[in-house]
């Protein structure tokens, strides 16, 4: 299980360790100034490395991935914090909702794979062959 490090790193050490593009950290920046936060700690993942940003007010420490920040407490919050710079939905941390990065790689729940089935063609006969070209009827 990855730890926090043992001493508290600035915000650009830690979203540096943590590998978060920069194309995030004015965003970032402004999201933890309007929270209010203490200390940062990067946890080097292997799989999904963040950093951890401790709040000034005791509620849930934020966490700070590649394309989102979750921890705020509810939508209001996370809408008003992010100053309207991103969407808010519901985390799957219990209870706290997540706010996207401009920069980011999530899939709406709503958003469906490309439907990709092969669908063979008809026969003169008008039956529809197998994929393998096959007519049921004919052949």
């Amino acid at each position: 299980m990855a730890t926090p490090d043992q001493t508290s790193d600035s915000l650009l050490a830690a979203l540096g360790k943590a590998r978060i593009p920069t194309e995030n950290h004015d965003f970032i920046r402004r999201l933890t100034d309007a929270v209010g936060i203490v200390d940062y700690f990067a946890i080097d993942s292997s799989d999904k490395p963040y950093v951890v940003a401790k709040r000034r007010d005791g509620r849930p420490d934020l966490h700070i991935l590649y394309g989102y920040t979750t921890g705020f407490v509810s939508e209001d919050e996370g809408v008003r914090m992010a100053g309207g710079g991103g969407a808010c939905r519901p985390s799957s941390r219990k209870g706290t909702w997540y706010v996207e990065h401009p920069v980011n790689n999530i899939r709406s729940g709503t958003e469906r794979s490309r439907d990709i089935r092969r669908q063979a063609p008809f026969c003169t006969c008008g039956m529809q062959l197998s994929l393998t070209g096959v007519c049921p009827s004919c052949d």
